[in-house]
Parts: structure tokens; C-alpha cells; sequence
């Protein structure tokens, strides 16, 4: 499997995409996250304040009505990035994904991004 063929299959673009996402610390473990997503052509401002940001991100992908479940998740280190292998699932329908990232949260957002992006189609 090629680089792009492995890409398109478990991170493919599709109509859900993360434009920004700020990330701020409150109290205890939680953190205010704000972002802007793009479903389709339209640009949704959303925030979510969660036990980190992976639950911030949760939130905000159900608020948007493209909400996923992390069934389990795996993460590496290589080189200077972070990669996440996610398995995902929405109403019984199951997917793995995968994100990169500088940082384990940003690479898991990307993971989360890609896999509701399979489950919407």
C-alpha cells in the first residue's frame, strides 16, 4: 500500500474539516476549547469545555451532529511527530483512522477528524 493509498483510506478528507482550535486551560483538568469547523461548505464556530481536549473535541464533533465514539486508541512517537491509530465508532459502524500531530492531542484530533469524516459518508 502506497503512502497516498494508506492516507486516502484511514485520513481521508472529506466533508469535515478543522479550520482552528484554540485550546485553554480552567480549572482542575479542564480546558476550554474554541474552533472553527467546516461541514460542507458552511463554517460552524464551536466550543466545548471538557476533560481535555480529546473530550473538548467529542463534544464539539456531536454538537455539529458528527459525533464519534474512541473505542481505542494507540499512539507512537516517530521522529518529531506524534501518529494516533483510532478506532472509531458512530451509530454501530465501525473505522479506523489515523492523525499526525507535533503534539498527542493534536494528533488525535486529526485521528478524530479523519475518522468522522468515514463514518459520515
Amino acid at each position: 500500500m502506497t503512502t497516498a493509498n494508506f492516507d486516502q483510506t484511514f485520513a481521508p478528507r472529506g466533508e469535515i474539516a478543522l479550520q482552528t482550535l484554540s485550546v485553554e486551560p480552567t480549572r482542575g483538568d479542564t480546558v476550554t476549547c474554541r474552533a472553527r469547523i467546516t461541514l460542507g461548505k458552511r463554517a460552524h464556530d464551536v466550543s466545548a469545555t471538557a476533560v481535555g481536549t480529546i473530550g473538548a473535541m467529542v463534544e464539539m464533533l456531536y454538537a455539529l451532529g458528527a459525533g464519534v465514539e474512541i473505542v481505542s486508541l494507540s499512539q507512537e512517537q516517530i521522529d518529531d511527530e506524534v501518529v494516533t491509530y483510532l478506532r472509531c465508532e458512530r451509530n454501530a459502524r465501525q473505522c479506523v483512522s489515523y492523525g499526525r500531530g507535533r503534539t498527542g492531542d493534536e494528533a488525535v484530533v486529526n485521528a478524530l477528524i479523519a475518522g468522522a469524516n468515514q463514518l459520515s459518508a
